[in-house]
């Protein structure tokens, strides 16, 4: 039977425990906080390749506000989130900016969220006026979201050229929201990668939010093209790196050998050869034979002599067996 301590013991215990310099843990050691409740489904390789595909489109996307707006805008990728949808619906203020997407390779919706000043500064710089950021908070009108249609169906085309590298898709926005109680693409308890990217306007600052459901993400990632250009890269040589290839290749000097002939003799024979022996072999004098590039056979021809120089004459443009006998 177990031994019962007594609270003496016990208290003893603690005391050792904690006055144990071996039992103690180390403050520079790093811990970090894992919730099993919500695991990391996404990749550090698949972070990196978000994070490469949408710090493109926002430095693109900047280039269309800033001539829109007709002032400097700074986009920046912020990061790159893995959150529940509930988490990023209660993120969203009420009244907001909220457009619903659609992929079609594969099927399936996302958002886009946006600081709903940043759309009214975005309406009145358009409509050629100074534009100012509000401190309070209103939706948007009708002519307002017409407006910001043409900014949004550019950025939906941003979407599609910078997700172009590794998956043919098309991307439209189909309607507005600015209540996110209206707004349901998948079940509250279901993984979202929510993508956060800040705009600077002069002195002022906006988010933007692109939120993907994560079994999207997961079917996108778990192609075979995909995760070949994951591993190897997605960069394309361009005509000058072709052409320097090429010259490169045509400048390489390349040995050619010329196999006279061939023949199999024992071991013992071959430690008894001295100078002046013949050694015969199977090739006859007018049988053709082959010059090879390295080990590979690329010539068929004769041997004979040109200016008091042994030569081969080509007579032909054939691949022989690789794997040959010397």
């Amino acid at each position: 039977m177990a031994k019962i301590l007594s609270q003496e013991e016990i208290d003893a215990l603690i005391s050792n425990i904690a006055t144990n310099p071996e039992k103690t843990p180390s403050p520079d050691k790093k811990i970090a906080v894992y919730d099993f409740k919500q695991p990391h489904l996404i990749s550090k390789e698949q972070m990196r390749l978000l994070e490469s595909i949408h710090e493109d489109l926002a430095r693109n996307f900047s280039v269309f506000l800033s001539a829109q707006l007709r002032m400097i805008v700074d986009m920046n990728l912020m990061g790159v989130d893995q959150i529940m949808y509930s988490e990023f619906m209660m993120s969203i203020s009420n009244p907001g900016v909220i457009y619903i997407g659609n992929f079609d390779n594969p099927a399936s919706k996302f958002i886009l969220e946006m600081d709903p000043r940043l759309a009214i500064f975005t309406v009145e710089r358009i409509f050629g006026g100074v534009g100012s950021y509000t401190s309070s908070i209103r939706p948007i009108s009708l002519i307002e979201q017409r407006v910001m249609n043409r900014v949004v169906h550019r950025l939906a085309g941003e979407i599609t050229k910078n997700w172009s590298s590794y998956i043919d898709l098309n991307t439209t926005f189909e309607r507005y929201e600015s209540n996110p109680e209206f707004v349901q693409i998948i079940p509250a308890s279901e993984a979202v990668v929510v993508v956060s990217m800040e705009i600077k306007i002069h002195e002022n600052s906006s988010i933007i939010n692109l939120c993907y459901p994560y079994l999207w993400i997961s079917s996108v990632m778990s192609r075979p093209e995909v995760q070949s250009k994951i591993q190897f890269g997605t960069q394309q040589s361009t005509e000058e790196d072709r052409n320097l290839i090429t010259q490169n290749l045509n400048t390489t000097p390349v040995d050619l050998r010329v196999l006279v002939g061939k023949t199999r003799v024992p071991m013992k024979s071959l430690l008894e050869l001295e100078e002046g022996d013949v050694i015969v072999t199977t090739t006859r004098l007018i049988d053709d034979v082959p010059v090879y590039a390295g080990n590979e056979p690329v010539f068929q021809g004769v041997i004979g002599k040109k200016n008091s120089n042994y030569a081969f004459m080509i007579k032909d443009f054939k691949q022989e067996e690789k794997n040959h006998d010397f």
